[in-house]
């Protein structure tokens, strides 16, 4: 494994994985210590409590606090079996996973971009110790996987399909990331029809293949994980998590809850409550606020889906492909839900790392130094920075200074009121680019802006030794016919 880092982009990759990891786990060991005001391992207690209902129960876990797909379950109990039957701490278990698929998640996009590798250490390592406290690295690594499947990393081709795209992988990478977590899925909605063929009657049946393709994929892994629930004892209760998020409030870090926020740093409105295992605002607006963002929600997957499948299906070749749509869904959804937690901004970032791999592919520039796998993402112009801005802010916001934001405090109130605004601003230069204006990411343009140059003449073979003998023998007698007097 070692070797293969080092071959495929370097060892700086490699070094810089293992220190932003060893800072990442003591934050989230001791961070306390170090001045939060919040511990971040509060949910893998409670991930050890889960694992142990599902392992040793054979059940899924009930509550309010469960508020996750099925597949959730299977994530949580891996770490319980070691726990259970070798009694290994279930702690030790999770971090080691979570620090694998980070490994698998770096490694996949160092193969293809240093600067892409680069972006995602430093920015998860902005976000702070819930990177690593969080399950939510594994659906990021499905969601990358499924990018990476389409052929995210390399230019699309004539028909307006990624070159080389994988379409059954893709399938089976998005569903098993929606099984974990619902974001994933949205890849389908932004795949868009010509994703998978271009438009015209002669690519219909393109359309119709790799679509099947698509949910074949899907399908096959919908009924593996479904076999693993019947198999486990797991499918009773399996949808009882669609309860507990209809019933959530507006938490305290969404960003409709600005305003809320806002006042409270005037003294003004009722302190969030703790329910369904966050902090939130339960007064009679804030329940109408959120039960309206539910609403908003749905309209915009809807206007997504008929917008890019129906009315304006992308054109080939268009600047950041699925990634930049990916990126702009997901981030639309985030801004407008009545839930945003800290891990949340895993999703987004890496939705960024992919995009910025692909643009790094499709313009030829991989052949980076090492000092670039740091660097080089800094050329990448506004919602990447806004992003990693956006990361260190939510760090200062959860765990450090989280307690000041709940009391109301002018300092901690800004900060978060800020983080918000960022997502806002990015969200539009997301907008502009998805909507054909110039690209928000590097100053890449699709491949097929410039017309083709002359093709350059291939380069001239050098004849064998034999050959070249033979010719000075013709060339000798040739000369010597030539300069011959007459008799």
């Amino acid at each position: 494994m070692r070797r293969a880092w080092e071959t495929a982009r370097g060892r700086p990759v490699l070094v810089g994985w293992v220190l932003s990891r060893a800072l990442l786990l003591l934050l989230a060991l001791a961070g306390q210590v170090f001045g939060a005001q919040q511990s971040v391992l509060g949910d893998v207690d409670l991930y050890r409590d889960w694992g142990h209902s599902l392992v040793h129960d054979r059940e899924i876990p009930g509550g309010e606090k469960w508020q996750y797909p099925p597949g959730a379950a299977v994530t949580l109990a891996l770490p319980a079996v070691p726990r259970e039957y070798l009694g290994v701490p279930y702690e030790v278990s999770f971090y080691l996973m979570v620090l694998a698929v980070d490994a698998a998640v770096t490694w996949a996009l160092a193969r293809r971009s240093r600067p892409a590798a680069g972006y995602w250490l430093l920015a998860t390592l902005a976000l702070g110790p819930v990177t690593v406290a969080r399950f939510d690295l594994l659906p990021a690594a499905a969601a990358l996987a499924a990018l990476l499947a389409l052929g995210g990393a390399a230019a699309g081709g004539p028909s307006g399909a990624p070159a080389g795209g994988r379409f059954g992988r893709f399938g089976g990478w998005v569903a098993l990331g929606a099984a974990v977590k619902v974001w994933p899925g949205l890849l389908l909605v932004t795949l868009g029809r010509n994703g998978l063929g271009g438009r015209g009657g002669s690519a219909r049946w393109a359309v119709l293949a790799r679509g099947g393709r698509v949910l074949g994929g899907a399908v096959a892994v919908v009924a593996l994980l479904a076999g693993v629930l019947a198999a486990a004892g797991w499918w009773r209760g399996a949808l009882g998590f669609l309860d507990a998020q209809r019933a959530r409030g507006l938490q305290i870090e969404a960003v409709p809850a600005t305003p809320f926020v806002v006042a409270r740093m005037f003294g003004v409105g009722d302190p969030p409550v703790y329910s369904y295992g966050s902090l939130q605002f339960d007064g009679a607006l804030a329940r109408q606020v959120a039960a309206a963002c539910s609403l908003v929600e749905i309209v915009l997957i809807a206007a997504a889906v008929l917008w890019w499948w129906v009315v304006r299906p992308p054109a080939a070749g268009e600047a950041g492909g699925v990634e930049v749509r990916g990126l702009l869904t997901v981030l639309t959804i985030v801004i407008t839900s009545r839930v945003l937690s800290p891990q949340y901004l895993l999703w987004l970032l890496v939705l960024v790392a992919a995009w910025i791999a692909r643009d790094e592919r499709a313009s030829g520039r991989t052949g980076q130094s090492a000092w670039s796998a740091w660097s080089g993402w800094v050329r990448w112009a506004d919602p990447a920075l806004l992003f990693a801005v956006a990361a260190v802010l939510t760090q200062v916001v959860y765990p450090w200074r989280y307690n000041d934001v709940v009391q109301g405090r002018v300092v901690g109130g800004a900060l978060l009121v800020a983080r918000n605004a960022l997502l806002v601003i990015a969200a539009w230069y997301m907008a502009r680019s998805a909507a054909g204006g110039s690209p928000a990411v590097g100053a890449a343009q699709p491949l097929s802006a410039a017309p083709p140059g002359p093709a350059p003449p291939p380069p001239r073979r050098r004849p064998g030794r034999l050959v070249r003998a033979a010719a000075r023998l013709r060339r000798g007698g040739t000369t010597s016919r030539r300069t011959a007097t007459p008799t």
